[in-house]
């Protein structure tokens, strides 16, 4: 396919479709951010309940908190191939019903076994709609603007992160049967999106390239306002496209990349109120510490939204992950050397701050942001779902290794050792980024790919 095939696409200007896609897709994102994040409050309660007593121990902590990112390393790999041979559209609504039917079961779970094969299935939902909603933002998406509009995406998922512990804190009151009630509120937004998305057309970009060429150029007409012929070749969807010559650079990078963030992010992210009351903080304390980090990792986000079509995604995630490396080393200086009955107090309570936000900001700048920017322009059009959901599996199985081996780290060597972890694998991210990565920005996704 030669570059200009979709020009009309590719130097359109911003409009009302775009916002509309772009804000669709980010809700089931803020779902994600909120599910994800409030499971961390509702371990804090349900350890009470003799039926979720499980939760108590390290394991049964861990395989909890991952219950979700489990169903996702299933979820956005398969769906995503899904997604490439049956369409975007197609999966953009049937992702949003499981994750109603299931989010109203995880409130009515009656012990440990079933809350977690509740949130199992509801993860295949959300790996899913990982590799949809970005699929077709970037298909949609003038290439100047195609970076904002997806680290627009992204960043509901922290927006979603922070919402979940102010309604963590404020259900609080209604006592042990609160959790259910934070997972209940869940609901009402995907109802809503399940509804709107019926509106969002197919992908103009698969349909050409399923050879439906004429489809294809009414939707491009329908978004920009002009005809454009759409003569390209048709290219099936096959999972063994990620480890051909051609495209192992961007397949081994997207691995390597989104594995080691999430093994940082989502220990820190999901047991940053168990983080905190080690450090000295109370319950209550801590969930209103973490939502004001959580707030603090917006304000990165938003930082990645503005940055990420100046700068240059490669450029942006380099200084993150730098960013993550230095702040965690400091925490894990403090944490094994200082006595644990200073954390909280002194000169230890401010770097322990600062450094805190510090990881927040620069983690939402770069990978936080970058991690559903790569993956949509490194493949093409017949592997860019399954190539996301590819990024996506691998980094949930590093979640998985940050939410489980934390916890036991935590039990065994304590807090400086567990951050140990999170420290190595921002190291190796950085070092992923500087020597695999390709810059990518201001380019049309088939000059980038073909």
């Amino acid at each position: 396919m030669l570059e200009g095939a979709y020009t009309a696409l590719d130097t359109a200007e911003v409009k009302r479709i775009h916002y509309k896609i772009t804000a669709l897709s980010a809700v089931g994102v803020f779902l994600d951010g909120f599910d994800i994040s409030i499971i961390g409050v509702a371990l804090t309660l349900m350890i009470n309940e003799p039926a979720f007593a499980y939760a108590n121990s390290p394991l049964g902590k861990g395989l909890m908190a991952a219950s979700t990112t489990i169903g996702m390393l299933v979820g956005a790999v398969v769906f995503g191939y899904v997604t490439d041979k049956r369409g975007r559209r197609f999966m953009y609504m049937w992702d949003m019903i499981v994750f109603v039917i299931f989010t109203a079961a995880i409130s009515v779970a009656f012990n440990y076994w079933s809350l977690f094969i509740f949130r199992v299935i509801l993860g295949l939902a959300i790996g899913a709609d990982y590799s949809i909603s970005t699929t077709i933002i970037s298909e949609f998406s003038p290439k100047q603007s195609r970076g904002k509009l997806l680290a627009v995406n992204v960043s509901a998922w922290w927006v979603g992160s922070a919402v979940a512990f102010v309604i963590g804190y404020a259900l609080l009151p209604l006592g042990l049967d609160a959790w259910r009630w934070m997972f209940a509120i869940g609901i009402i937004p995907a109802m809503i999106v399940l509804v709107l998305r019926r509106s969002v057309p197919e992908s103009p970009r698969w349909l050409a390239n399923v050879g439906r060429s004429d489809m294809a150029e009414l939707v491009v007409k329908e978004v920009t306002g002009k005809m454009q012929e759409l003569k390209v070749e048709a290219k099936k969807a096959s999972l063994s496209t990620l480890f051909n010559k051609k495209y192992l650079r961007a397949t081994l990078f997207v691995a390597v990349f989104g594995f080691s963030y999430d093994v940082a992010f989502y220990g820190i992210g999901l047991f940053t109120p168990t983080i905190l009351t080690i450090f000295g903080l109370d319950h209550s304390e801590a969930l209103l510490g973490s939502a004001i980090f959580a707030t603090i990792a917006v304000l990165g986000s938003l930082l990645c939204i503005a940055t990420v079509d100046k700068w240059g995604r490669k450029t942006v995630t380099i200084l993150g992950f730098a960013g993550m490396t230095l702040s965690l080393l400091v925490l894990t200086i403090v944490a094994i050397n200082i006595p644990r009955s200073a954390f909280a107090v002194g000169r230890y309570a401010i770097t322990i701050v600062c450094m805190y936000a510090l990881f927040q900001l620069t983690q939402t700048w770069g990978p936080g942001g970058t991690d559903f920017i790569f993956p949509q322009e490194l493949f093409p059009t017949s592997i860019r779902a399954t190539g996301q959901g590819w990024g996506t599996s691998v980094s949930r199985i590093g979640a998985i290794l940050g939410l489980i081996g934390f916890p036991q780290l935590l039990a065994f060597a304590g807090l400086g050792y567990g951050l140990v972890l999170f420290l190595v694998f921002s190291v190796v991210g950085l070092l992923a980024t500087v020597f695999l990565g390709v810059e990518t920005k201001g380019r049309a996704l088939e000059e980038i790919t073909d």
